[in-house]
């Protein structure tokens, strides 16, 4: 029989111990920031690296040198879309942002093995940073080649295919008698926005893209890392009551299940602290410009009120499933170095979910999806990304939460087990049979 009194006393304790700290409120500023570079930065950068390129073209066709030309400077001439912030200069440097590119025609030579064996040795001595070899059966079979000592610069290389492709197309047409107006007409691009229809029924157009995938994608991982972080923290605290032996007078006055509800109930109520903190910012900020997007006229708030809720509802549920096995985890070893291996373990079943996230964000609907999502060690991140793309039925959403609160109780169940016996054990560290063993005790 749990005594609440007891434990209510423990979770005051971890609460309080806890909240008072500077490093809490630190942490409640600096965590979203941090979050957020980790989660969007890296992609934005890789998209918008600029750089200072020369770039040598191989071929002997005038006609496709031509094209080839015309077609990169009018991708560098357009102001916006994925080919933006480009020029074609020589010898200009190139600010953080902007793709600056110098293209150098080269015919080629008779030998063309002692010309390609040339080529590299110029790539390898950094005078030129790439090489485009388009051979004379370019136009008929599409296919060109591109060396270079650096084949990750995704933004040159896009633009680079993108300049062929619509060479080798406009060359073809035209070869087929089709006046070069035409070709330009019939070439022309479609414009295609995104518009994103509400549960209101309502439609978002400008941005639509950016703020669904931004706002899936950091939310989601704002949950991953933080059911991660306070778990650890149970575990944490499991261990360094364990090693100083506090525990062995903590025990004597409470029972081990208690002192486990204890932590996990006290150490969550911080994480819930910091998220009430989080969600009234974030209801203050849920303006254009939210997430580092820029400001649209006429556009609504990015986070609804409902989104918000299931938020912290999935971190609360989330949190008890892995609180709980990091919880055992503190007590069946004796030191953060013994339970190393066990806590990746169970940090990487948690890294799964952010595995799937992407084709569940893809296609929220997909029988994968669903059944990913309807998966207890998944559900907290894949459901919730389900959520942010296109609100799921209401079946699947109590299927889910029913499928959670279950789970947590078995695995409340085995940890709790786990914690009675290896809170007091010393000196030998246990295997999975034995934790298993101590389960079914």
């Amino acid at each position: 029989m749990v005594r609440w009194r007891k434990v209510s006393t423990i979770i005051r304790r971890e609460y309080l111990s806890r909240v008072q700290t500077k490093a809490f409120w630190i942490s409640t500023a600096v965590v979203p920031l941090i979050m957020f570079a980790f989660a969007i930065l890296p992609s934005l950068l890789m998209m918008r690296a600029g750089g200072s390129y020369t770039v040598a073209v191989v071929t002997a066709d005038d006609a496709l040198w031509e094209q080839f030309d015309k077609a990169v400077a009018e991708r560098a001439a357009r102001p916006s879309g994925a080919d933006a912030n480009v020029k074609i200069v020589g010898g200009e440097s190139a600010s953080a942002s902007q793709l600056v590119i110098a293209l150098r025609r080269v015919q080629p030579a008779a030998d063309a093995e002692a010309q390609r064996l040339e080529l590299k040795r110029q790539l390898a001595a950094k005078q030129l940073s790439g090489a485009l070899i388009l051979p004379a059966t370019a136009v008929a079979d599409g296919k060109a080649e591109y060396l270079s000592t650096n084949v990750s610069a995704i933004r040159l290389m896009a633009l680079l295919e993108r300049a062929v492709d619509a060479a080798v197309v406009h060359l073809r047409l035209t070869g087929a008698g089709v006046s070069p107006d035409q070709v330009k007409a019939l070439t022309a691009r479609a414009d295609m926005k995104p518009v994103r229809v509400g549960e209101d029924l309502s439609e978002s157009k400008e941005g639509a893209f950016e703020k669904s995938f931004i706002l899936s994608y950091v939310l989601s991982f704002t949950l991953y890392m933080t059911m991660m972080f306070y778990g650890y923290y149970v575990m944490r605290g499991v261990l360094e009551e364990k090693s100083s032996r506090i525990v062995e007078v903590i025990v004597a006055n409470v029972r081990p299940m208690e002192l486990m509800l204890g932590k996990i109930f006290g150490v969550g109520a911080v994480g819930l602290t910091q998220y009430a903190i989080w969600v009234l910012v974030a209801m203050n900020l849920a303006v254009p410009g939210l997430l580092g997007i820029a400001a649209l006229e006429g556009s609504t708030a990015l986070v609804s009120p409902t989104l918000l809720v299931f938020f912290v509802v999935f971190f609360v549920l989330g949190y008890f499933v892995f609180a709980s096995f990091y919880a055992a985890v503190g007590a069946a070893f004796n030191t953060e170095e013994e339970a190393q291996q066990m806590q990746t373990v169970v940090s990487l079943v948690m890294a799964m979910s952010l595995m799937f996230m992407f084709p569940v964000l893809a296609n929220p609907d997909s029988t994968l999806s669903v059944v990913l999502s309807l998966i207890p060690l998944f559900s907290p991140v894949l459901f919730f990304v389900r959520m942010t793309v296109q609100m799921p039925p209401l079946w699947q959403t109590a299927l889910c939460l029913a499928l959670l609160v279950g789970f947590i109780f078995l695995v409340a169940r085995f940890a709790a087990a786990v914690y009675r016996i290896g809170i007091l054990m010393y000196g030998k560290r246990p295997t999975v049979a034995e934790m298993v063993r101590w389960a079914r005790s």
